[in-house]
């Protein structure tokens, strides 16, 4: 069984992962307060004792409003969870000589492409500074000479994380609230169940594969499409979901959501096959199927 050590476990993707893949892989999981990955001693120190395979950083900054907040601040929050941490940990990958699997996002390319989907061989330019953090990130797992896998991942939905509402979530909880809400009408996303981005990066780490994947939905919708299915899941009323453009959207945010902010997974799939990932309509389906099984499980 490969040990496996995890940062950033207590978070929405990384703490399913640990869930879900709690009999497959000897699983060190610590807390925060544990363990600081922006003090390298602590990394060194835990590394040695857990003696990992692999080491999976999910740790990162990821309000996108607020990190624009602190743009160009290399002591800002952002900066040094999403960079120093990352260089951090991918320099004791390199000295342990341990496999580091780092968790980025879609964020890292400007949103232009409006033809097909980011693949692995697109060019990033970044358009926010949640964007540039985690490209030098990424850069700098690059940079450390460890044996690593860099992972983008794309709007990750849960049903079993409750501190931050995801996009799933919050138009499920306001259409069943009987809210109206407001959907983009005119932006292309891959929202990910998160279910299986933790079986994805279970393949992963059993195969020790190096480079880097996109791991997302298999097909991608609007915002508006999106909330629509939810409504279609859940057999929740349609007139609450209202269009609203990207550009007008836009209009109140600090950090400008990408236009086309969606990821292409062929690569995973020629490697590991079809099946893991889901279209975005069937990881709703699972969405709603995960949310039953917790409510009959508390009954």
């Amino acid at each position: 069984m490969k040990k496996v050590l995890v940062f950033g476990g207590s978070g929405l993707v990384g703490s399913r992962f640990v869930k879900l893949n709690a009999n497959q892989f000897d699983i060190s999981a610590p807390q925060s307060q544990e363990i600081d990955i922006l003090n390298k001693d602590q990394i060194l120190k835990f590394t040695q004792q857990s003696n990992p395979d692999t080491i999976i950083n999910f740790a990162a900054f990821t309000q996108v409003e607020d990190a624009e907040a602190q743009k160009r601040d290399k002591e800002g929050i952002c900066y040094l969870i999403n960079a120093v941490g990352a260089k951090n940990v991918a320099e004791v990958c390199k000295e342990f000589g341990k496999k580091l699997i780092h968790i980025s996002t879609e964020y890292v390319f400007d949103g232009r492409k409006e033809n097909s989907p980011y693949t692995e061989e697109d060019k990033p330019s970044p358009i926010n500074w949640y964007g540039i953090t985690k490209l030098f990130g990424e850069e700098f797992v690059a940079e450390s000479g460890c044996l690593s896998t860099i992972v983008r991942i794309s709007m990750p939905f849960s049903s079993f994380y409750q501190e931050k509402k995801d996009i799933a979530r919050f138009f499920l909880e306001e259409l069943q609230a009987g809210r109206s809400i407001k959907a983009i009408e005119d932006q292309r996303v891959t929202p990910t169940v998160v279910s299986d981005i933790a079986a994805a990066l279970a393949h992963l780490v059993e195969a020790g594969s190096s480079g880097l994947y996109h791991v997302s939905s298999t097909d991608s919708v609007t915002p508006l499409e999106f909330a629509k299915t939810i409504a279609e899941v859940f057999k929740l009323n349609y007139s609450l979901i209202n269009s609203i453009g990207l550009d007008e959207y836009n209009k109140e945010k600090k950090a400008k959501l990408l236009k086309f902010s969606w990821l292409n997974p062929t690569k995973f799939e020629r490697e590991f096959g079809e099946g893991i990932l889901h279209t975005v309509e069937e990881g709703l389906v699972l969405f709603k199927k995960e949310i039953d099984e917790q409510a009959r499980n508390q009954l």
